[in-house]
């Protein structure tokens, strides 16, 4: 799934998967699909080391996955399981996500701004596959917000895989293209939201604590 292409860290978020109830139908998403948009879930407080008055523009973004975990070790209790996710770009399209950012936070250090300035790749983790995001003025909107998975059901024959996100880098290229063409018409997405595909991976929470010594 993703072996031709190299990836961009771009940031984790700590949280729960979104849940749509129960399936009704064989093409809805499962329950418990991953996301890092808090549009759909919820997402802990990012608690970045950053002036207060910076708070809210950074949630839920981490930057780190030591960051991420904490937030996860730290979560109140509650009858689901909070996981942490990584989610990277394609290393060709790092630099315009990064200029996307830049036109909205200015030089502001957010944690997704941070690490596509220096590029690197996610640390181990499970691949979930690809959700395509829509950022903004700093929301990373998810393309179910906007019905985006039905239009790409029917308009493109493309659905998706077990985990509820795209299997296919390819996939997820060709329903972003749909919808930044789409922008502005009377079924398109508002002109201001610029969508790309994103690599989703869930990642161990021990693996941002310090070995014991």
């Amino acid at each position: 799934m993703t072996h031709a292409e190299r990836y961009t860290l771009a940031g984790f978020v700590a949280g729960f998967r979104w849940t749509s109830g129960a399936p009704s139908r064989p093409s809805d998403p499962p329950r418990g699909v991953p996301t890092v948009s808090d549009c759909l879930a919820d997402l802990l407080p990012a608690d970045q080391d950053v002036e207060p008055w910076q708070q809210p523009l950074f949630q839920p973004w981490h930057r780190s996955l030591r960051q991420a975990a904490d937030a996860v070790r730290h979560a109140p209790a509650d009858a689901r399981v909070a996981h942490v996710l990584s989610m990277s770009v394609a290393a060709t399209e790092a630099a315009e996500l990064a200029t996307e950012m830049e036109g909205w936070i200015g030089d502001l250090a957010h944690p997704v701004r941070t690490n596509l300035a220096r590029p690197a790749a996610a640390p181990p983790g499970t691949i979930h596959g690809f959700e395509v995001l829509g950022f903004d003025t700093g929301r990373f909107h998810s393309w179910r917000c906007y019905g985006l998975d039905e239009q790409a059901l029917d308009r493109l024959d493309i659905r998706p895989g077990n985990a509820g996100l795209l299997t296919t880098l390819d996939d997820a290229r060709r329903v972003t293209d749909m919808a930044n063409n789409d922008r502005g018409s009377r079924h398109g997405t508002p002109l201001d939201v610029t969508w790309f595909a994103a690599l989703i991976a869930e990642h161990p929470p021990d693996l941002g604590t310090d070995p014991p010594r």
